[in-house]
């Protein structure tokens, strides 16, 4: 866990305070009520991911962490980059640190605000998305080996699927 004295906690507060009017991290409704993201939840949407890739002909890495941007569940398709694990493991602890999907902050870097790159360990790439519950984050996908607009609709849609 993060504290204020730790310089990444403190450049990963900054942000996500930046970017709580780009997007609510609270969008999403859970049929369960409970802060945690299990296990079985987060293998259902690596199946949805790798289900998603496979009809698109892609080969990608999903990472799902908790809230801390610890990982739940970590997997690489046949094929996918050893460097597409890496990528899904930061937009992942992005998304979740953040609480914002990862596309917000590229389109941020790509509109011209680079103090984005600035925050140590944040990948402004997209295709990480939090998962929330209740208005709070409690985990969040990192998607990496197709393009990063399709990494991150593949993440969403996976979200979607499984998590209600």
């Amino acid at each position: 866990m993060m504290t204020c004295a730790d310089p990444r906690g403190r450049w990963l507060a900054a942000l996500a305070l930046l970017f709580l009017g780009a997007g609510s991290a609270g969008a999403e409704s859970a049929a369960r009520t409970d802060a945690a993201l299990r296990l079985d939840e987060a293998r259902r949407i690596a199946g949805a991911l790798v289900d998603l890739a496979t009809e698109k002909g892609r080969s990608v890495s999903v990472v799902v962490v908790n809230r801390e941007g610890r990982i739940i569940l970590s997997q690489r398709m046949d094929d996918a980059s050893f460097v597409s694990l890496q990528l899904a493991e930061g937009k992942a602890i992005t998304a979740a640190a953040v609480g914002v999907p990862t596309r917000l902050l590229e389109q941020q870097v790509d509109g011209g605000k680079a103090s984005v790159l600035s925050a140590p360990g944040v990948i402004a790439i997209a295709g990480g998305v939090p998962v929330a519950r209740n208005g709070k984050v409690v985990a969040a996908i990192g998607v990496s080996g197709a393009a990063s607009d399709e990494d991150d609709m593949m993440a969403t849609a996976a979200r979607d699927a499984v998590i209600r």
